[in-house]
């Protein structure tokens, strides 16, 4: 396949649910060992919003076999690096370590999996961090206008909250909360570990099959079926506060991953912001703005913003296609808001010339051609469409943007771009104070 050069991918499923996917290769000096819970914030409730990133915290702080700190300092010593995140969909531990090493996150993953210990002095050390995590980000706008267009659009669907929680359920969270949400979600059957590296492929397999057959729970299905009830008209609301110009953020209601849509909305992501997190030019994310994209061009360029783009997270359930762009000093924010949409609308009228949709094609080829670089890069690359529903999607995808044609994305504006669908949120400076512009 042109560009997108998926390496051949050894699966199994062990007889406790465990899948497990590995990919050898033989010249790597390191392994990369991952491990994704397809538990995120959408399996929260109200009242316990932020569970699963604080979980996130304190799978690092004890387990049968490891004390506080030990995890790390396994990792850390045999020349590794470690970390983890929490998004709306999923969790992720992982660690990449040189090739001589691969047993000692195999090992961490294998005893946090069902033997964290989740101690209550850890909780309430942690409560402070968390909490500190959560207010650093309400000192950017551009968090709480991006928290405060999610709880906007979403009236049902746990899409509604931040993944960080509100701050009165950090402050209210106890042991019993955050362990019952372990005890409920965590274990074999939600989960799938990806290692990839320099490993030989009959030796991976036995030492995974030692140290994880072992491990088994009684876990509840994460799987969600609430339906976001339509939304008929459009909802705005204006925020007020520290910072040094105004933004604004509009957003519509967009299909899931999963949708034979998906790739028409890759490519206006593309166009409108310059990269989208699938296919993205630098890091496993991407940049959210880039100053080849029209958003950028219309507003930056002009001198209207100091920043401008659009988001599409890829997600399981329907989420958000947005555009947003932050005022240079001067220029109001209606005036934003009306650039905005009506590049929204020229899409909807206009066909994009042939060398626009080439370059984007072309944007496409260099995001895939490094989408499977590197042990790290390929590991969470997999385990993210794993998380997301299926390891084909990628392809999928790929396949069907490279086709698509200018009417194609005509007609996703169309669909996507409709007024009594929309979310707007406005930020507004209050009285000269100053705050910081971008997490």
């Amino acid at each position: 396949m042109v560009g997108l050069h998926a390496p051949p991918v050894q699966r199994r499923v062990l007889r406790n649910g465990l899948e497990v996917l590995l990919v050898p290769r033989p010249a790597s000096p390191v392994v990369s060992v991952w491990v994704w819970y397809r538990v995120g914030s959408k399996n929260e409730a109200p009242g316990t919003t932020g569970a699963a990133h604080w979980l996130e915290h304190m799978l690092f702080k004890g387990s049968r076999r490891y004390r506080v700190g030990a995890m790390d300092r396994a990792i850390v010593e045999a020349g590794g690096v470690l970390n983890a995140f929490t998004d709306a969909d999923f969790t992720a531990y992982f660690s990449t370590v040189p090739r001589d090493h691969a047993s000692a996150p195999l090992d961490i993953e294998a005893d946090r999996m069902t033997g964290a210990t989740i101690p209550s002095e850890e909780i309430d050390k942690e409560r402070s961090i968390v909490l500190s995590e959560r207010e650093g980000n309400e000192n950017y706008p551009i968090f709480r206008v991006e928290e405060e267009i999610y709880s906007l659009a979403f009236r049902e669907h746990p899409y509604r909250w931040d993944a960080l929680g509100s701050v009165q359920d950090i402050r209210g969270m106890h042991r019993d909360s955050l362990y019952g949400f372990y005890r409920k979600f965590y274990g074999p059957k939600n989960a799938t570990l990806v290692v990839v590296g320099g490993f030989d492929p009959a030796r991976m397999r036995r030492e995974v099959e030692r140290r994880f057959s072992s491990v088994h729970s009684t876990v509840a299905d994460p799987t969600l079926n609430v339906v976001e009830p339509e939304q008929r008209g459009e909802r705005r609301t204006t925020l007020k506060g520290p910072g040094s110009t105004p933004m604004v953020r509009i957003g519509w209601k967009a299909p899931a991953v999963s949708d034979p849509h998906a790739a028409a909305l890759l490519m206006l992501d593309l166009y409108l912001g310059g990269e989208n997190a699938l296919y993205p030019t630098g890091g496993f994310r991407g940049a959210r703005e880039h100053p080849t994209a029209r958003l950028y061009q219309a507003l930056v360029d002009r001198g209207l913003a100091v920043r401008a783009g659009s988001d599409w997270p890829s997600r399981v359930h329907p989420g958000l296609f947005s555009l947003f762009a932050q005022a240079a000093p001067g220029v109001r924010v209606e005036r934003l808001e009306e650039v905005l949409l009506s590049e929204s609308e020229r899409l909807q009228r206009s066909l994009l010339t042939s060398a626009e949709l080439r370059r984007l094609k072309e944007r496409l080829l260099r995001g895939a051609s490094l989408a499977w670089e590197g042990s790290t890069r390929t590991a969470f690359r997999l385990g993210f469409f794993r998380s997301l529903g299926s390891l084909a999607w990628d392809h999928r995808i790929f396949d069907a943007a490279l086709k698509v044609r200018p009417s194609d994305l005509r007609d996703a504006a169309r669909r996507l771009f409709r007024d009594g669908a929309r979310c707007v949120v406005r930020y507004e400076v209050q009285d000269g104070a100053r705050s910081g512009g971008a997490p």
